[in-house]
């Protein structure tokens, strides 16, 4: 792949034909459900570093499967992308395309993930990749039938009583946004503060270990 954000994929060893080799990352996001509040909080801020850098690099990269089974985690602990077939890459520089961002309102399917790739090909910036992230992996409606209640389900009572907006903000951020503009800046706001909390928590988590 032509990305220069390698870092998030699999290193490829080589091709021909319709056959690709590429390096075994480890067990998938659905197959951790189990270990600790705090190693899945870690993926979890390394996803939503993945849609921020995705959304803002110089050919914006959106994510249109969002399912655990597609993300991995290495032995060194590192969020990779391991199905990359269905990510929509978008040139902002076209000429015509909407300099207002495009919000992806959730609308279409309650417990499906919707979007248009006409609005995202259309369009200079969108906040997709949060709404895929928090929606389908954070969210306690995510996408999967081994981890439903999402990646941050369960955060233990140190967690909520320092940072008791800590599931508002995965909720707003995957919510369907109202369709009143005012509201619209939400998700964004939403996801940064997140990240923003995650890194304190487990900065925090590393000094007291």
């Amino acid at each position: 792949m032509a990305f220069h954000h390698t870092s998030w994929f699999p290193a490829l060893h080589g091709m021909c034909g319709r056959v690709i080799v590429e390096d075994y990352v480890g067990p998938t996001l659905s197959q951790l459900s189990h270990v600790s509040w705090l190693e899945r909080a870690d993926y979890a801020r390394q996803l939503l570093e993945m849609a921020q850098e995705f959304s803002s690099a110089e050919f914006r990269l959106y994510l249109t499967d969002v399912s655990l089974d597609n993300f991995a985690v290495d032995t060194k602990g590192k969020v990779k992308i391991i199905d990359a077939e269905n990510i929509v890459l978008v040139d902002p520089s076209v000429r015509g395309l909407e300099t207002t961002e495009h919000i992806n309102k959730g609308i279409g399917c309650q417990d499906c993930f919707s979007f248009s790739y006409e609005d995202l090909c259309g369009h200079t910036s969108t906040d997709h990749n949060f709404f895929a992230v928090c929606k389908g992996m954070l969210s306690s409606t995510a996408y999967s039938q081994d981890l439903p209640v999402g990646l941050l389900h369960s955060p233990p009572s140190w967690v909520t009583d320092v940072y008791p907006s800590l599931k508002t903000d995965v909720e707003d951020c995957a919510g369907h946004i109202n369709l009143n503009i005012h509201h619209l800046p939400r998700r964004r706001e939403a996801a940064l503060h997140l990240h923003s909390q995650l890194v304190n928590i487990l900065r925090e988590a590393l000094l007291h270990s």
